[in-house]
């Protein structure tokens, strides 16, 4: 511990205020409602990075491939703590008229209705869907569960014309298509 100067500041007390200071300006920093500018919460931080995918892939985005898929699904849910069920709604042209996430759970499973699935697709008029969900334990293999799940979803959205794409379960920086291992065309 060193002495304190004339003023009464230690050397030890500089270097916190110089820390204190690298923080606030090493971090985003968004306007308080007064006008002032201050730290970014995580949540805030995580919002604006939201809108950034979301501008990325607007209303429109093509869905012309099992990896265009990959890439949009894990940029949406890689980050996420629990599991989220998600949807791009799709015209028959594969580009997407809605993204919905419409379920979540907790860190290991999330319990998902087709009948939400299917009431969305009619609402949206969508021709099409590709799903999607996270495992935030990050292990890529689908469960039996992950399975019969899309094969239910896939029954339901038949009978009201609406094609399931794909199925994308997204582990961290891993993504498997579940139409690529043959459980969507069954």
């Amino acid at each position: 511990m060193s002495l304190p100067d004339a003023n009464g500041t230690t050397p030890e007390s500089q270097f916190e205020s110089v820390s204190d200071n690298l923080r606030f300006f090493s971090r985003p920093h968004v306007r308080d409602a007064q006008g002032n500018y201050v730290m970014a919460t995580d949540t805030q931080i995580l919002a604006e990075a939201v809108l950034a995918i979301d501008y990325r892939y607007p209303t429109g985005t093509i869905f012309e491939s099992s990896d265009a898929s990959k890439t949009f699904f894990q940029a949406k849910l890689s980050g996420r703590d629990r599991e989220v069920f998600a949807v791009a709604f799709l015209n028959y042209q594969h580009q997407m008229l809605a993204y919905r996430e419409i379920f979540e759970g907790s860190i290991t499973s999330v319990e998902i209705h087709p009948r939400e699935v299917v009431r969305l697709a009619l609402e949206l008029n969508a021709a099409a869907v590709t799903l999607s969900h996270n495992h935030p334990s990050f292990v890529a293999e689908p469960s039996k569960a992950d399975i019969a799940i899309t094969a239910r979803l896939k029954n339901a959205l038949e009978l009201v014309a609406v094609r399931v794409i794909h199925h994308i379960l997204v582990a961290g920086n891993e993504t498997v298509s579940l139409a690529e291992r043959g459980h969507v065309n069954f």
